[in-house]
């Protein structure tokens, strides 16, 4: 069962988005996405420095670090994405997608006014997302884990293209090196194997079939 933020978060993602992209949030302390037949990136494998370059199952970063669990993230106290504070000088990274997308999601953790995930098709900016388009309850105030950094928001985003817009890189910034951009847990739509593929696998099976039936008789 999905559970999706409604009430003035949905009607605010109508007003305040871009209308090419729009966002639903998941319910407080939720830190995965709940949209189906997806693909995630959790950065629990990478020791915590340099993310460098880093070609993941949903595309390729340039930058950024892993951080271990701390007050700003990650998901359930695990390592997280930063840039900002914890990568300093970088202050931006770019997550290059395999092909284009509709669907992006990300647990944004202490959210702050420096904080910018901007997409991309091509050169194109289709959608940018600050703080302020955002209107979140209380109840995702603070680090869902341990309670701390009661002033900052911490939620689990799901960004969608809608009238056939689509996005083939996102880039992650933050304004200085005084704060962080922390995220976790980055999802996009999981591959679909191609008509070619589907058509090869009927056909084996048929012949799979007819074998048996044959050794039957």
């Amino acid at each position: 069962m999905r559970n999706v933020l409604l009430g003035t978060l949905l009607l605010a993602s109508v007003s305040t988005a871009p209308a090419a992209i729009i966002f639903s949030a998941e319910a407080a302390g939720v830190q995965h996405t709940s949209v189906a037949n997806t693909t995630t990136v959790d950065f629990n494998a990478l020791s915590p420095g340099a993310l460098g370059v880093y070609v993941s199952p949903i595309g390729s970063y340039s930058a950024g670090a892993v951080v271990a669990p701390d007050a700003y993230g990650g998901a359930n106290q695990t390592r997280y994405v930063s840039v900002g504070a914890q990568s300093a000088p970088t202050t931006s990274y770019t997550l290059t997608l395999p092909s284009l997308q509709s669907y992006f999601g990300l647990y944004w953790a202490a959210i702050d006014s420096k904080n910018k995930l901007e997409f991309f098709n091509g050169a194109t900016s289709v959608g940018t997302f600050t703080a302020s388009s955002f209107s979140l309850s209380s109840a995702y105030l603070g680090n869902p884990n341990t309670g701390q950094d009661p002033s900052e928001f911490f939620v689990y985003l799901n960004f969608t293209g809608t009238s056939g817009t689509k996005f083939d890189k996102i880039v992650f910034s933050n304004d200085g090196t005084s704060t962080g951009f922390e995220s976790d847990n980055h999802a996009i739509l999981a591959a679909v194997p191609e008509p070619s593929t589907f058509g090869l696998l009927l056909a084996g099976l048929g012949v799979f079939g007819a074998l048996v039936r044959r050794r039957a008789r």
